[in-house]
């Protein structure tokens, strides 16, 4: 799996490519700023992109769409020193699919990227105690068919789309459906999941332990 980290702390963001290499299987490549991020997103693929909020020049919600335009299939994942719940939802409306707040101890530090890098969402704990749902952190991420028995393949294909932070537009491209049918396809998901937006079903497939990638 190849992670780009970006961030504009040289001893965070080295500390973080130990770690991910620590893991195993992984390629990592570094930038210190979102344009040379990008840079390097738009020359070979990612699989998951580990972004700052807050950086000199380019940052925030601006840089996530940035990057959602210049690596479609990347899983975009903010890394953050403030971990406010409204700065969580920013970031997920702006297309991230997970947040991990900088303070994390490194046990839990790794126990994200683990999650991430098996393909699943990781959001601070904070946000998914608010619910009653199981949430199966330690768990390995599991299909959206089997945890949405009721879906049908293709809703199931466009809740993976949408989870990974896509529009509209790119999952119609994608998928070779028209943005009516996407949107069609959308409201049955949210009826489904029993959600009113696409940064709720974030949520809901987080704390269900969902699998995306």
């Amino acid at each position: 799996m190849r992670v780009l980290v970006v961030d504009d702390h040289a001893l965070f963001r080295e500390g973080m490519r130990l770690l991910l290499l620590s893991l195993g299987s992984m390629e990592c490549e570094v930038a210190p700023n979102a344009d040379e991020g990008l840079r390097l997103a738009r020359s070979r693929p990612f699989e998951v992109v580990l972004l700052d909020w807050h950086m000199e020049g380019l940052s925030g919600a601006d840089a996530i769409r940035s990057f959602r335009e210049a690596a479609e299939e990347a899983r975009i994942v903010v890394v953050s020193a403030e971990k406010s719940s409204t700065l969580v939802r920013s970031a997920i409306d702006a297309g991230a699919v997970g947040f991990i707040p900088k303070e994390s101890p490194p046990d839990v530090l790794q126990q994200a990227l683990n999650k991430i890098t098996e393909g699943g969402i990781y959001l601070p704990s904070a946000l998914l105690a608010a619910s009653s749902a199981p949430s199966p952190r330690d768990a390995q991420p599991k299909a959206i068919v089997d945890v949405f028995p009721a879906l049908t393949q293709r809703q199931a294909d466009v809740l993976a789309a949408m989870l990974r932070g896509l529009p509209n537009k790119l999952i119609a491209r994608q998928l070779g459906i028209s943005d009516a049918t996407v949107k069609t396809h959308l409201s049955a998901i949210f009826r489904e999941l029993s959600v009113q937006s696409r940064t709720e079903a974030v949520y809901v497939a987080a704390r269900q332990g969902v699998k995306i990638a």
